[in-house]
């Protein structure tokens, strides 16, 4: 016959036995998700590094191109029309040296030309320039080859002429050169008469470069596609001039489908036999970055935790078997508590007090597992601060503002009625403030306009979209004082102007701002488009008022 004592310890040792299973299993099945959770968002965030690096690196060649073209065709407008065929070839003389100059002082370029429209080279005799840099030791200048007549061999050249816009190409293989190549082209005009195509192409190694160090987990790496046909553009262990595009592996189902979805996520595959795990993103030149790793290595933290997790509650059990002999009520709501907070973090909630304090196993226990989460809350933060700020004038980035825009898309697909308007700024002069005056104070123009809009339209936040490009979204008090607003902002711009000393504090901003108009508008992408042609239609106006 067993004693009380006993029946009350043999049934506090099945109730505890019973409640550190349990919060063994919460808490193993929660570390595990956040074991593999941690994995995914380090290589999303070296994903989002390999899209920075790349699309600064892309903005430097559409930079260097863009420069190069608008000041070819100040150039061309200068040449009076009766003089045109004579001038022609000093025309091309001063854009070799420019363009020659810009080439040199950007990163990976290959080749670098100007090709003069074949109805001028026939009645000029000048066709343009060609430089290639193909052995890194300096630009050699190339003989200037007829164009074919085939649209699709000389894509470089129709393409842009065509669609009358800059562009990024998709990868080919240059005939002259038998190199990988992609390129940016600008078309050339004068007196909106087309006169050629200047461009840039960068060999595929070039952009391998600005990835190869990504390392994820152990044995990951980052490799590219093109987003249109999903064919691969650089992969560390592929080399794409060696092997032909039939030869090549071709993109996993699981990677073409989200791809072509459109909706940047971590996504699962198998290639080459091995289950992996990736995040991708798309980048600014239409293609995208993908970064994985094996699954095995995704897991592989969450499974050292779980076994951690388990062998320690062995012991603890064991421990708790002991007291609870001495005593069972000090061991039943610390248990309980630890229950709760696994349960809140297993749904995603880090707010949990453990308020257990006592230098027993169970208070080592719940102080770990404290300082557990609150590391898991301060990396959490830290991840969520480090992806939607800009680090340069402390709004918010890029990032934050595509998931600002997808919030309201979603509500104009649900048929919400949402009032909105979008605020497009953008910083006049910036280039010359920092060729004239150094990027420190081109730092400084950049802050102090990021600040006049936000103490301007203090009710809305502020984006920086890129270089010297900034957005707000208007909503509430702002949406209904946006005319207001925009020309309290063209005061406060025309004061800080007047009071200026230095060209870095004399703010220039050029600003569009729409409304969304469901009656016009599809998407909430349709009110930037317009807020950007008000930003550029006011830029324009701007410098004629200055010429004037």
């Amino acid at each position: 016959m067993h004693s009380i004592r006993t029946r009350i310890a043999l049934l506090n040792v099945i109730a505890i036995t019973v409640a550190i299973s349990v919060a063994t299993t919460i808490s193993a099945v929660t570390i595990s998700n956040l074991g593999h959770s941690s994995s995914e968002q380090s290589m999303s965030l070296l994903c989002e590094y390999g899209k920075s690096s790349l699309n600064s690196y892309f903005k430097s060649v559409e930079q260097s191109v863009n420069t190069v073209s608008k000041l070819i065709n100040t150039n061309l407008n200068t040449i009076p029309d009766d003089q045109f065929n004579t001038k022609l070839p000093n025309h091309v003389e001063q854009a070799r040296i420019l363009f020659n100059e810009a080439a040199k002082n950007t990163n990976g370029v290959l080749t670098f030309y100007y090709r003069i429209d074949p109805t001028i080279s026939d009645a000029t005799g000048e066709k343009g320039f060609w430089y290639t840099n193909t052995d890194g030791k300096g630009f050699v200048e190339h003989e200037v080859t007829d164009l074919s007549d085939d649209q699709y061999e000389c894509i470089w050249f129709y393409r842009p002429k065509y669609t009358q816009q800059p562009l990024w190409l998709p990868p080919y293989v240059t005939d002259n050169l038998g190199e990988y190549v992609i390129s940016y082209n600008v078309p050339v005009y004068r007196n909106s008469g087309f006169v050629g195509v200047v461009g840039i192409e960068i060999g595929y190694l070039t952009i391998g470069e600005q990835i190869k160090d990504i390392k994820a987990l152990k044995t990951g790496f980052a490799f590219i596609i093109e987003n249109k046909d999903c064919t691969i553009i650089y992969h560390p262990e592929i080399d794409i001039l060696e092997t032909p595009e039939k030869d090549r592996p071709p993109v996993p189902k699981n990677v073409y489908d989200a791809v072509k979805a459109g909706n940047p996520h971590h996504i699962s595959y198998t290639f080459g036999g091995v289950e992996k795990h990736g995040y991708w993103l798309d980048l600014a030149n239409g293609m995208c970055i993908i970064v994985s790793a094996p699954a095995s290595e995704v897991n592989e933290n969450g499974v050292i935790l779980v076994w951690t997790i388990v062998a320690s509650a062995a012991v603890i059990l064991a421990a708790f078997i002991i007291l609870t002999i001495l005593s069972t009520s000090r061991i039943t709501k610390p248990l309980r508590q630890l229950t709760e907070a696994a349960e809140k973090i297993n749904n995603d909630d880090y707010n949990v007090q453990l308020d257990y304090k006592n230098d027993d196993e169970i208070g080592v226990l719940t102080s770990a597992f404290g300082r557990l989460v609150d590391h898991l809350r301060g990396y959490i933060e830290d991840l969520s601060s480090l992806a939607y700020a800009d680090a340069l004038t402390e709004v918010h980035n890029k990032s934050a503002f595509d998931v600002a825009m997808k919030k309201i898309q979603e509500q104009i697909d649900n048929k919400e009625e949402v009032k909105f308007a979008i605020g497009v700024f953008d910083c006049d002069d910036l280039k010359i403030i920092n060729d004239a005056y150094g990027h420190d104070n081109g730092n400084i123009y950049l802050r102090n306009s990021s600040r006049l809009i936000a103490v301007t339209f203090q009710h809305s936040e502020v984006y920086r979209l890129g270089g010297d490009e900034f957005a707000v979204i208007l909503q509430g008090e702002d949406y209904d004082n946006r005319d207001k607003l925009h020309a309290l902002f063209s005061e406060k711009l025309a004061e800080i102007s007047a009071l200026a000393k230095e060209p870095w504090e004399r703010i220039r901003v050029s600003v569009g701002i729409a409304s969304f108009d469901p009656e016009v508008d599809q998407s909430a992408h349709d009110v930037v488009v317009h807020a950007d042609h008000k930003m550029y239609a006011n830029k324009r106006e701007r410098k004629k008022n200055k010429k004037d």
